[in-house]
């Protein structure tokens, strides 16, 4: 009796894979995220290119000034979920219950949104420069590709700072739609400037 006992908690271990088994040099831990970031390029392109399709806008000029007065617009827009967050934190600290002695309590609301502000304006750096350098090589009729750029930033800024307060694949996935767009910006402009080479947007 007791071997059968014995047998079948063996036969349960079994079932179960541990954690730091590998399947294709990944955890079983490590999927999720990767199952996210593959959802991640796969919602960033069908927007950009849904947009794109159903969208058909471009400017009446496109001269120097034009292109600064876009990315500046852009960039008006892009940084709002970092301006909403330094409003909310300058009241968040204001409450007692959100510091240990003079330091910001570890995972509280307010420590979570110090960090959310410190990334965004690190990934508003990257997203500014690439969009600058994007609107001085693309042509007139794909001044629109900045605009669909800047929504998906705000997009993945916001799903990036809900996640961070609620649940990780929602920031790994809103921190994808700020981070990959802007990796590809920088692709296209290296292409571009080194090489000459245009893809067409």
């Amino acid at each position: 009796m007791q071997r059968s006992a014995e047998l079948q908690v063996k036969r349960r271990m079994a079932k179960r894979r541990d954690p730091r088994a590998r399947f294709l040099g990944f955890t079983s831990r490590q999927w999720p995220f990767l199952y996210v970031l593959f959802g991640n390029w796969l919602f960033a392109l069908l927007f950009f290119f849904g947009a794109k399709f159903l969208w058909h806008w471009q400017p009446q000029d496109w001269t120097v000034g034009d292109r600064l007065a876009l990315v500046i617009k852009d960039a008006v827009f892009a940084v709002l979920p970092a301006v909403i967050g330094i409003c909310i934190i300058a009241a968040q600290r204001l409450d007692p219950n959100m510091w240990v002695g003079r330091t910001i309590k570890p995972n509280s609301a307010l420590d979570i949104n110090t960090r959310f502000i410190l990334n965004t304006f690190e990934q508003f750096m990257l997203y500014f420069i690439g969009n600058a350098g994007l609107a001085l090589y693309c042509p007139l009729e794909e001044a629109r590709t900045l605009i669909i750029l800047t929504i998906l930033f705000v997009l993945g800024r916001v799903l990036f700072w809900v996640g961070y307060h609620i649940n990780p694949y929602v920031r790994a996935f809103g921190f994808g739609l700020t981070f990959y767009p802007t990796v590809v910006v920088y692709a296209w402009l290296i292409l571009a400037m080194l090489f000459g080479i245009r893809v067409p947007l």
